[in-house]
């Protein structure tokens, strides 16, 4: 797997964090552990592709 291609399936996991998060906010009783989990896990990964992203842009 090259790099562009495990980039574009980092930035897919992202947008499944999303949707995600997007379905436990509509839950009438929110799960605070998860929704923390949750917001961990993206904040680590957003920081993660943004920092693999940067060599590849300047390449």
């Amino acid at each position: 797997m090259d790099d562009t291609s495990m980039l574009c399936w980092l930035k897919q996991q992202v947008r499944v964090l999303e949707a995600w998060r997007e379905e436990l906010a509509c839950r009438s009783e929110i799960d605070i552990p998860t929704v923390t989990r949750l917001e961990c896990h993206y904040a680590w990964l957003t920081h993660e592709i943004s920092r693999l992203d940067r060599p590849l842009r300047a390449a």
